[in-house]
């Protein structure tokens, strides 16, 4: 015969069975939410182990304090658990923290004057890269052109990507260290834009982008690590406890993995593997990975790119963009790429096409 508990001695209970060891926190006076349907809200919850092992009254809360147990007033203030961004880049953010802030730029003076104050603290010669600015924002939708950010910049090559990371700006600089002149083709998916002479204005797109990012010197592998750690600890301050990282190289998810081994990520990862051929045999040959390293890490999906983005006017559409009428965007991957992705992905025979870092 199956004997149903009353509620509150059934909670009870469970109180009773959890505290056979005191917890480690107890948080009370809060306004707690579970994301559980049949308990939604409650007033109180105890850890331990960093793990969250009872949700309920503050009564029943207090059933497992010890000696030793710390205790929180909520103060009335709701609680959630912690977020998950389910579309971010990881490795990107680690890059733009170092980077100079062009998020919220009214206007390309602005831009420039951000540039020019890190470059009093930048030895000649060195790269600039900076991140945020976008066109859409200044009260006029054209692109800039590299006129002013190099009469500005002369003696420091400078890359500056878009909000969006589908376009980058270079000064005069950079495309000399790059080669890029007038001759120089439009890789495919990618474009470079040129003012009426076929000179180049210095606004890369999409695949285009490489041409010049290629030429700007990598962290040392010490320096990403420290550069991730940075990332950990911004993602912590606003409430993200994990991230859905669209497209990772090989070299990054080894660091990934390497920090959750030595326990330095304190991060849940759920990484995409970028569209690279070496990169995807090896993953498709050790096959999906989920919560390694105590739930740090999952390895079993992949990002391909099918177009860009509409800010950059990259977005592949149907007709040209209204600003731009000669421009129907760009598409990324050929589509038999994408299909053969389809088909024969999994045998880890996907071609290699290209590899994408946000």
């Amino acid at each position: 015969m199956t004997r149903i508990l009353p509620p509150l001695f059934a909670l009870t209970l469970l109180a009773a069975q959890a505290s056979a060891q005191p917890a480690d926190l107890i948080v009370t006076n809060a306004r707690i939410y579970t994301a559980d349907d049949a308990r939604p809200l409650v007033e109180a919850f105890a850890v331990r182990g960093g793990r969250i092992v009872f949700t309920g009254s503050a009564r029943e809360a207090a059933t497992l304090k010890g000696p030793n147990t710390q205790t929180l007033d909520g103060q009335g203030r709701t609680i959630i658990p912690g977020m998950v961004d389910a579309h971010g880049h990881f490795n990107g953010l680690a890059k733009k923290l170092r980077s100079v802030d062009l998020v919220g730029t009214k206007s390309y003076d602005e831009v420039i004057a951000r540039v020019v104050e890190r470059a009093k603290s930048t030895p000649k010669g060195s790269w600039i890269v900076g991140r945020g600015w976008d066109q859409n924002a200044w009260g006029n939708t054209t692109f800039p052109t590299h006129d002013a950010l190099s009469a500005a910049t002369p003696d420091h090559p400078v890359l500056l990507e878009r909000i969006d990371g589908h376009a980058q700006l270079a000064n005069a600089a950079a495309m000399r260290m790059a080669g890029l002149t007038a001759t120089t083709k439009e890789p495919s998916g990618g474009k470079i834009v040129r003012d009426a002479k076929g000179v180049p204005t210095g606004v890369l797109v999409d695949n285009a982008e490489s041409i010049v990012s290629s030429k700007v010197p990598d962290p040392s592998i010490d320096e990403w690590r420290a550069m991730h750690k940075d990332a950990v600890k911004v993602m912590h301050r606003w409430g993200l406890v994990g991230m859905h990282d669209a497209g990772a190289s090989r070299a990054m998810i080894d660091l990934y993995e390497d920090m959750a081994q030595k326990k330095e990520l304190n991060l849940r990862l759920y990484v995409m593997i970028g569209d690279n051929a070496a990169a995807l045999t090896h993953y498709f040959g050790m096959g999906p990975r989920s919560a390694l390293y105590d739930g740090q890490l999952w390895v079993r999906a992949v990002k391909l790119y099918a177009d860009g983005a509409m800010g950059s006017r990259g977005a592949a559409l149907l007709e040209p963009y209204s600003d731009d009428p000669n421009n129907n965007g760009l598409l990324l991957s050929a589509p038999g790429h994408i299909q053969e992705g389809r088909r024969s992905g999994a045998q880890g025979r996907l071609p290699d096409q290209h590899a994408r870092h946000r």
